[in-house]
């Protein structure tokens, strides 16, 4: 028991190192979370997890935004290609859907209509937007994607693309510090 106590003690202290690769985990709220993934190209991660099972993912590249749907139980073939119903209080869409991964559906793909309002959504979900309730074409039942718990996580959201921007370097607090 010491042991672990010390493990857990050390994890704290140390400053966060992330490989190529991994995600750095910024800060979260309320099943949210944000992470810078140090990959090639580098993204920002707008992370919601039910802890079931499931989970809603927006990623943001310089240039590129991702919307991810995944339930660890699904087991889609390669190649799928399906549309899910997007509504919230006011609006009612119907947006594609594809293959991204055997547990995963990329929403939104490049190609399809309306992918550029992918970064308003991500943009809106910081100023109070409703909860959005996801529809399957098949027999999964709905989902609800709580928007409106995420509004707290905006500076950290903002402090990972102002990273991005900035080449995924990470400004260091320390006494050796430069302010130019």
């Amino acid at each position: 028991m010491k042991i672990l106590t010390a493990m857990v003690l050390m994890a704290s202290v140390l400053q966060p190192v992330t490989a190529l690769g991994e995600t750095e985990w910024m800060g979260g709220a309320r099943q949210w979370s944000v992470g810078f993934a140090n990959e090639s190209p580098a993204y920002c991660r707008l992370l919601w997890d039910s802890e079931i099972g499931k989970t809603m993912e927006f990623r943001q590249s310089a240039t590129e935004t991702f919307w991810l749907v995944t339930k660890t139980s699904w087991d889609i073939p390669a190649g799928t290609t399906t549309d899910v119903t997007l509504t919230d209080r006011n609006v009612t869409k119907v947006v594609a859907a594809e293959f991204f991964d055997k547990t995963t559906l990329r929403l939104w793909p490049p190609a399809s209509k309306g992918n550029d309002g992918l970064k308003k959504i991500i943009k809106n979900s910081f100023s109070g937007t409703p909860d959005v309730q996801l529809t399957f074409a098949g027999d999964e039942g709905d989902w609800t994607l709580p928007l409106s718990r995420v509004d707290q996580l905006y500076p950290t959201y903002r402090k990972c693309l102002k990273r991005l921007e900035a080449g995924g370097k990470a400004k260091q607090d320390s006494e050796t510090g430069k302010p130019f």
